[in-house]
This record gives C-alpha cells, sequence and structure tokens, in this order.
C-alpha cells in the first residue's frame, strides 16, 4: 500500500507535556524504518523548553513542524486554543491519521480535533484506568478512548479494560510501552553518568518528583512529604534529590514553605540526567504516572504517593507500592511513608517479565498501523 499522499502527511502527531515528548521521541525514532511520515504539533501546553523541547533536542530527534501558543488563563482556555490549533492543521496537513499519547489536555485536545475533523485517531497508552474520577488525567482518558479507531494498549490489563467498555477487539492494538524503548536504549548510556550536584559517598539517596495538583496544590499534602522526605533523609543520613516542579515551586512559595535539611534541588533535568538519577538512586518517591514505571525500568523501587494507579502491572509484581497522601492527617503521616521508604520492594527484572513491549512497544505500534490507516 501507499504510504505517501502528494503534500500530506501519514500521521500527524500532537504532543505538549514531558512525558508526550518522551515517547513521540521512541516513535519518531521508528518512523523511518517502516516508511510512515509524521508532521508533529506542540500545543503549547508546556510552553517552557526544560519540559519539552529539551528532551527531543537531546534524543536527537527533529523539533516540532508547528507550534501553538494557547492561553494560559486557564484550563477551559488553553484547550480551547489547543483544540481550535489542532484543527488548523489538519486541516493544512491532511494527514491519515491523528495519533495522540497518554492523558494529558493536550491529549483530548487533539482527539476532539480529530473527531470533528473526520480523520482516524490514534491514540497510545489506551485502556489505562487509575479509578479516580477526581483526575482531570482520568477523564481525558476515557473520552479519548471512547473518540479512538485505534486504541494502542500496554499489555493485557489494559486491553481488558477497554472490552469491558465495549470496545470491539478489532479496534485495539497491544503494543506494549514506548517509553520502555526509550528506556532500555539510554540504560547503558546512563549507568556511568556523572550528574552534577549528585552527592558522594555511600550514603543512600532518594529522587523525588511531585507535581500532581491532588499533591502539590493542598499545602498540608505538600508540607507532609517534604517532612517525610527530611525524616529519611535523618533517619538514613541520606540526601533526597528533589528537582522540583515549577507548579510544586509556586506553592511552596505563596505558602513560605523552605527545603528542609537533607533535600538538594538541582533544578529542571533532561531525560537522560532524569534516567541516570533513577538508575544510581535506592528508591524514588513520585506522584508521576510516567515516573513510577522509569523507576522500575532502571532497577528502583518507587513509593507512589497516590491512593491509586492506572500502572497496576507494578503494583502486582511488587515493583512499586502506594501511600495514600490522606495519611499526611495525621500527625503519624509522615513517619508511616518514612516507613515505606525504608521497606521498599526489591525490584523484579523488566528481561523476562512480559510486560510493556519489552523494548519493541514502537515497532509493532507503527507496523500495526500500516494495516489499519
Amino acid at each position: 500500500m501507499s504510504t505517501r499522499f502528494n503534500s500530506s502527511k501519514d500521521l500527524l502527531t500532537v504532543v505538549g507535556a514531558r512525558p508526550q515528548f518522551i515517547k513521540s521521541a521512541a516513535v519518531t525514532r521508528a518512523l523511518e524504518g517502516v516508511g510512515l511520515t509524521q508532521w508533529l504539533v506542540h500545543t503549547g501546553q508546556h510552553a517552557d523548553d526544560n519540559m519539552s523541547l529539551d528532551f527531543l533536542l537531546e534524543l536527537d530527534v527533529p523539533p516540532p513542524n508547528a507550534m501553538i501558543h494557547p492561553s494560559q488563563e486557564g484550563r477551559s482556555m488553553r484547550l480551547a486554543d489547543m483544540m481550535r490549533g489542532v484543527a488548523e492543521q489538519i486541516e493544512q496537513v491532511k494527514p491519515r491519521a491523528v495519533l495522540v499519547y497518554g492523558d494529558t489536555d493536550s491529549t483530548l485536545a487533539g482527539a476532539l480535533a480529530a473527531h470533528h475533523a473526520g480523520v482516524t485517531l490514534v491514540h497510545v497508552e489506551a485502556g489505562l484506568r487509575s479509578g479516580d474520577r477526581g483526575m482531570p488525567e482520568e477523564h481525558n482518558r476515557i473520552l479519548t478512548d471512547h473518540l479512538s479507531d485505534v486504541l494502542c494498549t500496554t499489555g493485557p490489563i489494559a486491553s481488558e479494560q477497554l472490552r469491558q467498555e465495549g470496545v470491539p477487539s478489532s479496534r485495539i492494538l497491544e503494543v506494549g510501552d514506548v517509553m520502555l524503548d526509550l528506556a532500555l536504549a539510554a540504560k547503558m548510556k546512563v549507568q556511568n553518568r556523572g550528574l552534577k550536584g549528585w552527592p558522594t559517598g555511600d550514603a543512600p539517596v532518594m529522587v523525588t518528583t511531585l507535581h500532581r495538583p491532588a499533591t502539590v496544590d493542598h499545602p498540608p499534602l505538600l508540607q507532609g512529604a517534604l517532612d517525610a522526605m527530611a525524616q529519611w533523609a535523618e533517619a538514613t543520613g541520606g540526601t533526597v534529590v528533589f528537582p522540583v516542579h515549577p507548579r510544586t515551586q509556586k506553592v511552596m512559595d505563596a505558602q513560605g514553605m523552605t527545603m528542609p535539611p537533607g533535600l538538594v534541588n538541582p533544578g529542571a533535568l533532561g531525560y537522560l540526567d532524569v534516567q541516570a538519577a533513577l538508575c544510581m538512586a535506592d528508591v524514588v518517591l513520585t506522584d508521576s504516572g510516567g515516573l513510577q514505571k522509569e523507576a522500575w525500568y532502571q532497577g528502583t523501587p518507587a513509593v507512589i504517593l497516590r491512593d491509586t494507579t492506572e500502572w497496576r502491572e507494578l503494583i502486582e509484581m511488587g515493583a512499586s507500592v502506594l501511600f495514600d497522601p490522606a495519611q499526611f492527617s495525621s500527625p503519624s503521616g509522615p513517619s508511616a511513608l518514612v516507613n515505606q521508604l525504608r521497606n521498599a520492594p526489591v525490584v523484579p527484572p523488566v528481561k523476562g517479565s512480559g510486560l510493556l513491549g519489552e523494548g519493541l512497544a514502537a515497532q509493532r505500534l507503527l507496523t500495526g498501523l500500516l494495516n489499519r490507516i
């Protein structure tokens, strides 16, 4: 079959947040091997290059073909602007399919624009469910899945979830996790990578990331996490490497919160530096969906500061554990988290797990699309 139409592209890919740039890098690197073309649209959801473009440059992937500049005055206005911008790109490029990743507002904006334009919609990471309808991401996942024509899942749990929701098996393409493709490729590069400001000596190191509104927009929860990190550092004699997300820093500044002793903020880290930090850390504390996976990929246990996760495979295999931040309402909450961190599980290896594609997800995704778009 032909994969070219005059001035059109096969895929119009929508990205706008850090994890999406990483996922798109894995797929972009595999495009040439299957003969598909791509037009990459940056929605501007994360306009700061430290949160987006640097990941593409670091991974030697070409920059986006188009950049949208949405309003940052509120979620509704930003979503509307992103949707309008993607619609304009669809009209201009005339792609055979629109590809969206994950569960951000950029995902939903791209999905709605493709649906309204009558263009085949491909959703990568379809079928994931946390069960928490209070998360904007959960709504984005569900809406995008039920607008999509091709639903690319990371494994059997997500595929079965879609079937239970009435999605025909013919629309489900089980491929694995494209983030694992990149993480495995990066692992050999980062094992001996030096990181500026990384603690010296044999004392333990914890890597922490916090950015979800459900955590950081609630000062008592954020303060509880900071207290727990400080207690862990004091109890172990170790250091917490905590690259503070802009959203988190804004709340800390507004509330007069300061970094406790034992915590170090190295600033924004590029993709390879993040992978190196995860590889060298003894334990990870995060509320991020992507980072909990990347911790396992680099062989490090993670404690997830949430009461639920969309990555149930990680909990079932024992690679990570949940810690409900509501426990911080009790004075003993920080101590309970410290205990969890000090007793983090031994991480099972990725190789031989049979999960998430074991590094072949991008190839499987694109090969599957050749017969579907």
